[in-house]
Parts: structure tokens; C-alpha cells; sequence
């Protein structure tokens, strides 16, 4: 079991979660409505894929480097985070 905790004072943020994978339906929007719950009380998933900064624009990452992460159309700016982090 994993207890996340502040980075700057140490204080535990949770209680004990367990990792689990990744929902399915995780990157599912539905206009403005609100999603029903995505997991149990008392888990987390880290997504595989980056997202977030820093972000490099299309002409400068390549088409190369994007399609090994699953890009197959060009975006303005795909994200160079590092996979698998936690939020």
C-alpha cells in the first residue's frame, strides 16, 4: 500500500491506495455533464501515456517520435512529459 505524502513538509495526503490499472473509460468526456466515479475508494492509476509540460511543437519532435507514442495526426504542440507518472 502507497500513502502519498507533501513533498515539501512530509505530511501523508492519504490513506493507504493501492495501485490499480488504468480505467478503460478514463479519457471519456461527455459534453458538460459530470462522469459517474472512474475507481474504488482506496485506489489510483498512473496514466501510461505523457501529458502535461513541457511541450514541443510538431516541427520540432518529428513525426517519428510522435507516432511511437500513438500520434498519428499532427497536433500544434504534443506533450514531452515522461510516461507512466502519477498526477
Amino acid at each position: 500500500m502507497i500513502v502519498f505524502t507533501c513533498a515539501g513538509c512530509d505530511a501523508s495526503l492519504t490513506l493507504p491506495v493501492s495501485q490499480v490499472a488504468l480505467p478503460a473509460h478514463a479519457h471519456r468526456k461527455y459534453g458538460h455533464e459530470l462522469l459517474p466515479v472512474l475507481m474504488e475508494p482506496g485506489t489510483y492509476a498512473v496514466d501510461p501515456e505523457p501529458s502535461g509540460p513541457p511541450w514541443r511543437r510538431w516541427e520540432e519532435v518529428g513525426a517519428k517520435e510522435v507516432e511511437a507514442r500513438g500520434v498519428y495526426a499532427p497536433v500544434f504542440a504534443p506533450s514531452a512529459a515522461r510516461r507512466n507518472r502519477r498526477p
